[in-house]
């Protein structure tokens, strides 16, 4: 029977639903067997996808009345529901694993919320992008002996899908804050960080799962890596198509989320071949072409400014970096701020961790970091300016 409570309540009981595992954290087994313990026993089909329960949707609540709205593809641009641009902002975010700095110890859980609270209530951030990371083992033979705790991916851990499902409905209380759920790190993905027909059963779970809650974006993988002369970017086309239309089969018609599909080439960088060969999944509704930038002014108008003529863009990632393979510096990222705000292209800086760099807190090496200080780094002051000052407001336009 369809529910008739008022808004507010069903608001509440959808984001109860994405955190009800953490009433019965305390009775969960352990991540992972203790030393000696024989390997769990995975059920038949553990790894084929979405449940009946995961996709049963009858007399479930549309998700109506929660506190920040749908989100919607209009053009070139992803569009709020008053039909103004969607003026998303805000840094990368790591999960419980955080850039495998913290998957050798039982997941904290309350160190993400902590830095979910201090990303949106203290820097102002209204865009994260949150990074989902597993790993196809526990690392054991790389790591003198060392096993990681928590390593698999939403498919084959409950506990972890419970954990990612609490962090989502975190953010699900910040009023006017959208979330890009993303694939970063998962052993699903082709060599080359293509999403696979496995990537899409980890999609049907979490889109099933998070299918009325509007807050919530799909990031469907990281980046896919080379092809830097375009040669594949047909085949990269057809697996992100595929996935896409993995998630639309489990969403409610008429209410699609806003995908986001990456570069097809250089790491993710490149949208060029989408300008002409745009995703058709679902109809091509509610899709948007991301992007992760690294580079300095004069290809801007390449990875950026062309491609957001017609199409919607996401920067996904930027930051400060000099290595052998890519080069920016700080004032080159305050140029992309100013031209993804001039053309109302959302942005998030990367990341809002110590030791996955750039960071953009106080690099603290080798450790944890739970429970740490927040503490800016350089690159993270400049951002957390920049989220402080109104949308298109340059620097030096600034108090």
């Amino acid at each position: 029977m369809r529910s008739k409570l008022v808004p507010v309540k069903r608001a509440a009981l959808l984001l109860s639903a994405l955190v009800l595992a953490a009433a019965c954290e305390r009775e969960r087994p352990p991540a992972s067997p203790a030393p000696g313990a024989a390997a769990p026993v995975l059920e038949p089909g553990a790894t084929a996808g979405p449940s009946a329960a995961d996709l049963a949707n009858a007399g479930a609540p549309t998700g109506e009345g929660l506190i920040t709205g749908w989100l919607e593809v209009k053009g070139n641009r992803i569009r709020l529901p008053n039909g103004e641009p969607f003026r998303g902002r805000g840094a990368n975010l790591h999960d419980t694993r955080s850039c495998d700095g913290c998957a050798w110890e039982p997941p904290h859980v309350d160190e993400v919320l902590r830095r979910i609270d201090a990303l949106t209530d203290e820097w102002h951030a209204t865009f994260i992008r949150l990074l989902l990371e597993s790993y196809p083992d526990d690392g054991r033979a790389k790591n003198g002996g060392n096993a990681r705790v928590h390593y698999r991916n939403v498919l084959d851990d409950p506990r972890y899908f419970s954990d990612v499902m609490r962090i989502i409905g975190h953010v699900g209380k910040k009023k006017g804050v959208y979330v890009l759920v993303s694939l970063w790190q998962d052993p699903t993905f082709s060599p080359l960080g293509w999403p696979s027909a496995r990537t899409a059963l980890v999609w049907k779970k979490l889109a099933a799962a998070l299918k009325d809650m509007p807050f919530v974006l799909f990031g469907l993988v990281n980046e896919p890596q080379s092809n830097e002369d375009g040669k594949r970017d047909a085949e990269v086309w057809r697996a992100m198509n595929d996935t896409v239309e993995a998630i639309r089969s489990v969403e409610r018609p008429g209410r699609f989320h806003v995908v986001t599909v990456q570069g097809t080439r250089e790491w993710g960088r490149s949208l060029d071949y989408y300008v002409e060969h745009p995703i058709t999944a679902g109809g091509g509704v509610n899709v948007a072409y991301e992007t992760h930038v690294y580079n300095r002014p004069a290809r801007f108008d390449e990875l950026v400014a062309r491609p957001a003529k017609t199409l919607p863009v996401v920067i996904g990632e930027l930051g400060p970096q000099q290595d052998k393979d890519v080069t920016m510096f700080p004032e080159d990222c305050e140029a992309l701020f100013d031209l993804a705000e001039k053309l109302d292209v959302p942005w998030m800086a990367w990341s809002f961790h110590t030791n996955c760099p750039p960071n953009l807190l106080v690099e603290r090496r080798d450790v944890c970091g739970a429970g740490a200080s927040l503490e800016p780094s350089a690159w993270g002051r400049q951002v957390k300016a920049r989220l402080a000052r109104p949308w298109a407001s340059p620097r030096s336009a600034g108090p």
